[in-house]
């Protein structure tokens, strides 16, 4: 009886972790900021890398892997956003990911569009409102790494 509980137990954790995913029903690190203040250019550093596995979650229209944390790195509340695009980029130490859930919540997930095994995302017509990101790791390692946003003018 002992060994079936010790058994249920193992079997219950693995279970758990095998099911931890990123969640932007959490929080990160909250800053506002306005479409024109991104014109500028915004910078901030990060440890990129997490240990949930991106490919044994259930997000909607991602397919890619990486390993990310569970909360948002980075929640962005964004105002001022009419007429410009999003430019999302990360510069690491290592072969990063990004992947970002925009105000309308929808996932959108990059590896290596940057070249040189760095994400890039541009997104276009988001609008305001919270934008979370989340830098990974393409194999599972941790790293530094600089999280990138700025607007253009299409």
């Amino acid at each position: 009886m002992k060994l079936a509980l010790i058994s249920g137990a193992a079997l219950l954790a693995a279970a758990t972790s095998a099911m931890a995913c990123p969640d932007y029903s959490q929080t990160g690190d909250s800053y506002e900021v306005s479409g024109d203040q991104l014109y500028a250019g915004f910078d901030l550093p990060v440890v990129a890398g997490g240990e949930n596995f991106l490919g044994e979650c259930d997000l909607p229209g991602i397919n890619g892997a990486g390993f990310f944390i569970t909360p948002p790195d980075f929640s962005f509340y964004l105002s001022g956003m009419d007429g410009y695009d999003l430019e999302v980029s990360v510069q690491g130490d290592c072969d990063t990911a990004l992947l970002v859930n925009t105000p309308s919540a929808v996932w959108v997930f990059d590896d290596d569009s940057a070249g040189e095994l760095q994400p890039y995302l541009l997104l276009s017509g988001i609008g305001d409102g919270r934008l979370d990101a989340w830098v990974g790791t393409y194999n599972g390692e941790y790293c530094d790494a600089t999280i990138h946003l700025e607007t253009w003018l299409p």
